[in-house]
């Protein structure tokens, strides 16, 4: 019995994470940088962030752990999917944040702290950002 509800619990989440899987490459094909500037938070679950360092425009950052708790799952999963999809990412278990790559840096603090209190992995592309919410 319990390994059937572990078994339903991955399942659960795998379906969760192909879920944002969906959504993310949904997002990132469907939108041309003009449109991507000007989509808010609740339509498509991405909002403003300022990018962090190192981050390569076009290229989707996955922040999250390498384990095997869901977290890393989820990062792993996401990684695959978007590899089966000829769509380039980089995964990172961190993230750092240059006061003098923005002109607001408590703002982008403020931003930046939001995404990250998120479920991981959190993802970033084209200054959006989205965690596994």
């Amino acid at each position: 019995m319990k390994g059937s509800t572990q078994i339903s619990a991955l399942i659960g989440l795998a379906i969760a994470a192909q879920a944002a899987i969906i959504g993310a490459v949904v997002y990132v094909k469907s939108t041309s940088r003009t449109a991507m500037a000007s989509q808010t938070g609740t339509q498509t679950g991405f909002v403003k962030a300022v990018m962090p360092d190192g981050a390569i425009a076009n290229e989707v950052l996955i922040v999250g752990p390498e384990c095997d708790r869901p977290e890393g799952i989820r990062a792993r999963t996401l990684a695959s999917s978007l590899a089966k999809l000829n769509i380039p990412y980089r995964r990172t278990e961190s993230i750092s944040m240059n006061s003098d790559s923005t002109e607001n840096i408590f703002e982008a603090m403020d931003q930046m702290d939001h995404l990250m209190k998120g479920d991981a992995p959190v993802v970033f592309i084209n200054a959006k950002g989205k965690a596994n919410r």
